[in-house]
Order: C-alpha cells, then structure tokens, then sequence
C-alpha cells in the first residue's frame, strides 16, 4: 500500500497467559480514516496502547512513518497523536494554556509554539474562547480542545478512542468535520467507535476485531456486501449496514458492545 503511515504487523499482545490481541496486521496510509472497531474486550484499547508506545508488544512490530518505537522512542512519539476516551486536561488552566503546556511536551518553544496554538485553536473554532477555563466549556468544547491538544505536534498518525462518546448530535458533526479536514490534509487516522453508524460516514476502511482476533477487514461498502445474505434478518435489519455485519461477526450490536 503506497503512503503507508502506520504498520502492524503480526502484533500480540498478552496480559500473563491472556492473550488480549492475537497476530494482528494492519495497514494504514496517509489520507485515510480506519475503523477499528470490537465488543468490550476484543483487544482494541490494547492496540491503541500498543500503537502509541505505551505498551510493548510480546511479538510482531508496529512502525509509524517508517519509525519503530524501540530505535527512536522520542522520534517515534512525535509522530502520533492521542485523543484518550477520557479527557485529558487541566480544568483550571485556560484553553490557550492547556494547548501551551501540551505543546511544550512535544518540545515546541517560543513563536513555534505559539503559532501552532493559534493555528489549533482557529482548526478547532475555539480562538474566542481561548482564555476561558476548560472547566467553563461544554462537553462538545472540551473534547475539541481533547484534539486540538493531539494536534498541536502535527503528527502523521492520529488515535481516537471513542472521540464523540457522550456528545450531542452537533458536536458529533463539529468532531467529524474536523476529522475530515485533518484527512483530506493527508493524515491518517484510527478511529475507535461503539456507534457503528459513526464508521460508517467516517472511515474509509474498517476493520472489526473480537477476542483479540481479526475477523473482517475492507471498506463499509465491501463489509456490508460481503454480509449481504448472512442470518435472519428482519425488514428493518435489512438495511442495517455495518450493524448487520458486526452483529453476524460478534453476535453483539454495537451499542452493546
């Protein structure tokens, strides 16, 4: 695949005898949104963790921009960005200062950084409220200053656990507009969701892992025609997309999952 940004390559992962992810291989390049999406427990906060250098795995390789974590941890590092599930700031620091000591993490200093907090806050649309307390905004607010604070860097891969959960439908949008701006900038991101209709609108490809195993992989239009004929379907779970398919795979809905 041409413009790879990020390689998995037969990577497992194990907690004493648990094997929480089993040989999986992944691929994802530049310019593209990728779904990994799993049950609770399918092993997918364990490759997240993996791929951002906080988890060494017992086998396999993970490789970002050509970069292995174990040769380079520093280099390695600034080439990903994380946006945790929970969110990651200090309530009672402004917008601006959170971004400032985030950014100063990744080693940017003086006007470098002080250009790209300007550039995150304005890609975030929060300039107005850059000297408010993170504490004083909305849920949909904190977690686009969650993201613009992954962002600040300007890595080539960027990591969503569950970027929306608890948000409105409108914050949802002004996530995933972001989303697609940063891919359309030739980012690659790996986007985890329960909301499979989420993936669906986003993700350029999927794929659907359970007990640490990979069982589907391909864009939603190809996942959903593969699993064309697959169980008993009602008239409404006709049309359910990739609900239908992580249902015949995992034999759990996504909301359940």
């Amino acid at each position: 695949m041409a413009n790879v940004v990020l390689s998995v390559q037969d990577v497992t992962i194990r907690y004493g005898d648990f094997v929480a992810v089993d040989a999986l291989c992944l691929e994802v390049k530049a310019g593209e949104v990728f779904g990994l999406l799993g049950p609770n427990g399918s092993g997918k906060s364990s490759t997240l963790s993996a791929i951002a250098g906080a988890l060494t795995p017992a086998t396999g390789t993970i490789a970002v921009a050509g970069r292995h974590e174990r040769d380079d941890p520093l280099a390695y590092r600034r080439n990903v960005g994380l946006v945790p599930q929970e969110l990651a700031l200090f309530e009672e620091l402004t917008v601006e200062d959170n971004l400032l000591f985030f950014g100063r993490l990744y080693g940017l200093r003086g006007r470098e950084l002080r250009a790209h907090v300007v550039d995150a806050l304005r890609f975030v649309y929060l300039a107005e409220q850059a000297r408010q307390r993170a504490r004083t905004l909305s849920g949909g607010m904190q977690r686009r200053l969650n993201l613009a604070c992954a962002l600040l860097h300007e890595p080539a891969l960027l990591l969503l656990d569950e970027p929306t959960v608890g948000l409105d439908v409108q914050s949802r949008a002004a996530i995933f507009d972001s989303l697609r701006a940063l891919r359309d900038q030739g980012r690659a991101l790996v986007f985890t969701t329960h909301h499979l209709e989420e993936a669906e609108q986003l993700c350029d490809r999927v794929a659907i892992v359970d007990r640490g195993r990979l069982l589907a992989l391909g864009t939603p239009g190809e996942l959903c025609a593969d699993f064309a004929d697959e169980g008993p379907w009602g008239p409404a779970e006709a049309t359910a997309g990739l609900e239908r398919v992580f249902r015949a795979l995992t034999g759990r809905s996504g909301c359940e999952a």
